[in-house]
């Protein structure tokens, strides 16, 4: 695990403190949320945030039908539509970036209002809390988080464990290819996980928890 940069603060003073959680696809950034998770953090998931956003946001919901086609539209009993199928629309939009950057003007706005909602109604004294997000940077969703922590893999390694959980190898670039590269998110972010096979997870997610724990008192003192 690198040593953090000097942590930053977020665009409005907020507690608890909040740790942005992102890496490239496949690199465990899940896996690593769950560790922290299990050690006493509050976890928010944009992931599931965005498929809780299909099923409840009914003008978001019609939108992307309209857009993309009813073809995408799952129904209920009666017919009408209470969600979109994800995989085919992922299929249609990481192939065609116009139809990427719209869905993503319509869908980040929300997602990121949905995190400001669920940590308002976080309790004061929690440990800390955690935005976890593939495209953290990409979305300037680490604006609202005091420390970033990215979790990294070679890339031929994250394509395979891609491929062994049901991508196909296409696609799997395909979406790699929006996120930001390793060393872009290395650059800006205060922590970097390595989760290549040779450094052992747990222990790093250890020292990640411990370290942001010292950072989150620090922010309580200030605050």
């Amino acid at each position: 695990m690198r040593m953090p940069l000097s942590p930053s603060s977020p665009t409005s003073s907020t507690a608890p403190y909040v740790l942005g959680l992102t890496g490239g696809m496949a690199a465990g950034k899940s896996t690593l949320g769950r560790m922290l998770r299990a050690m006493g953090a509050l976890v928010w998931d944009a992931d599931a945030a965005a498929k809780h956003l299909y099923k409840t946001d009914h003008e978001l919901r019609t939108k992307v039908l309209k857009q993309f086609g009813h073809a995408l539209a799952i129904l209920d009993g009666q017919g009408q539509p209470i969600d979109i199928d994800r995989p085919q629309l992922a299929a249609m939009v990481f192939s065609d970036p116009d139809s990427l950057q719209w869905l993503e003007r319509q869908v980040h706005p929300s997602v990121a209002q949905a995190f400001e909602t669920w940590k308002l109604r976080q309790p004061l004294n929690a440990p800390y809390l955690v935005r976890e997000a593939a495209i953290l940077f990409e979305t300037g969703g680490d604006r609202s988080c005091h420390a970033v922590a990215t979790v990294e893999a070679p890339r031929d390694v994250r394509l395979a464990r891609a491929v062994a959980r049901g991508s196909t190898h296409e696609d799997a670039q395909l979406r790699m290819n929006q996120q930001w590269t390793s060393g872009m998110r290395e650059a800006q972010a205060h922590w970097c996980i390595q989760n290549n096979g040779g450094h052992p997870l747990l222990p790093q997610a250890h020292l990640l928890h411990c370290a942001v724990l010292e950072e989150a008192i620090k922010h309580r003192r200030v605050h």
